[in-house]
């Protein structure tokens, strides 16, 4: 399945069967998302109460074809299972650190019925391709005032072969992911640099 422009050259597609670890819970994992979504994919997203349904929007996310389950409670890995086959595109915070077993046999029910398991904010071994925010410059904030309007990343993506790190706008000013380049934050727009521990 495809995937946004702008990670085409971390993650070239979405292959069915495929678990991918994303470190962080929001706006890269809703990337992956956004992607296959625009192209037709039904999508769910499980365990995210705070996801930001308009920000996935603006991505590229196709509401009409979302499936929103806040709290799949204790048995979240039955409703996991369940929605690998029936959509094709599942997107995951597991409410605690899953265990063996349970990682085995949704990585096992993704091959089974195609779908793509998309995993955030916990590790998840056996992950074919594990994509994580290296560093982050937020812009927009001026000093003590204004309002967060872009975010540039650079994110790397780990699996077979050699790691690959790209720079993108996640989201940018008009909330699409673009790629950033090296060039530096424009020097007009104030920017707060966080540095995300690998």
């Amino acid at each position: 399945m495809p995937v946004l422009p702008a990670l085409r050259s971390l993650l070239p597609g979405l292959r069915r069967g495929q678990v991918v670890s994303v470190d962080e819970v929001g706006a890269l994992a809703t990337a992956l998302v956004a992607g296959a979504s625009e192209n037709g994919a039904w999508c769910a997203v499980v365990g995210l109460p705070e996801y930001g349904v308009l920000a996935a929007a603006r991505s590229g996310v196709s509401l009409d074809r979302l499936i929103l389950v806040d709290d799949p409670g204790e048995r979240w890995a039955e409703v996991v299972a369940i929605l690998l086959d029936a959509v094709e595109v599942v997107a995951l915070r597991p409410p605690a650190r899953p265990s063996v077993t349970e990682v085995r046999r949704l990585s096992a029910f993704a091959r089974r019925h195609g779908a793509v398991l998309v995993v955030a904010g916990v590790p998840w071994e056996g992950a074919q391709v594990r994509l994580r925010v290296a560093s982050s410059v937020w812009t927009g904030l001026g000093d003590g005032h204004g309002h967060l309007r872009s975010r540039r990343v650079r994110v790397v993506a780990e699996g077979k072969g050699r790691p690959r790190a790209e720079w993108l706008w996640l989201p940018g000013p008009d909330g699409e992911v673009t790629p950033a380049g090296h060039a530096a934050v424009d020097d007009h727009e104030p920017a707060v640099e966080l540095s995300v521990a690998g």
